[in-house]
Parts: structure tokens; sequence; C-alpha cells
């Protein structure tokens, strides 16, 4: 995502098997999608590094020095597509609004249940 027009994702880093199972959709990635998508983003650097033995990922390294890891195993060549560009829209931090379960108890209240009256009658004592 670009931030006051800045792209927030640095480089993209594409891992993956030669020959294993799990690589076989970011191999056909590598080889028919990624040069459309290079083209595309040219702010961007993406390398691939072959790790044997290994099972495919996408690494995306940002501005403000932070790192995201996108597990890639036994996805489609779209669906690798799909991770990238979410990696690409995202700014490598984490959520800054942490959405909480209010505190609930079996055992009702001493002081009784909130009432609009009651905050009615307070406000009239002060």
């Amino acid at each position: 995502m670009a931030r006051r027009g800045v792209w927030q994702l640095r480089k993209l880093l594409v891992h993956y098997c030669d020959y294993g199972g799990s690589s076989r959709g970011t191999r056909e990635f590598v080889e028919q999608i990624l040069p459309h998508f290079q083209r595309d983003n040219p702010q961007l650097a993406v390398e691939t590094v072959v790790q044997r033995g290994k099972h495919p990922g996408l690494l995306g390294e940002y501005l403000n020095t932070s790192t995201r890891h996108v597990d890639l195993r036994n996805a489609a060549p779209e669906e690798v597509l799909r991770q990238a560009v979410y990696l690409r829209s995202s700014l490598g931090r984490k959520a800054s609004l942490q959405v909480k379960q209010r505190t609930r108890s079996q055992t009702p209240s001493i002081q009784g249940p909130w009432s609009h009256e009651v905050q009615d009658a307070l406000k009239a004592n002060m």
C-alpha cells in the first residue's frame, strides 16, 4: 500500500523447491506470472531463491524494517499471486486496534444493572 505516495513493501522474496510437490504452484508462478508482476510493480525488488527440500513461501520486507512471511504450501499460481498482492498492499505492521470481547460474569452485579434512569439521576444530583 502506498502511504503518502510511497510504497511500503521494499523487497519480495519468493523461495521454493525446484523438485518438491508442494512447490508446483509456486514454480508455475515464477515461470509464468512473476515476469508480468515485476513489470507491473517496478518499485518492488523481487528475488527468487531455490531452497531444496523446503516448502515454498513469500517473504516481504518493508520500509519500517519489519518482515512478513506467507506460507505457500500446495498453493495454486493464482493463490501465490493473490498473496503477493496482499503483501504489496499491506503496510507491514500489526493492526492498531485490537477488538476484545467484553468480560461477562455468571454472577449478577451487586450494584444492579446499568440503565439510563440511573445515569440521569446521577447527573441531576451533580
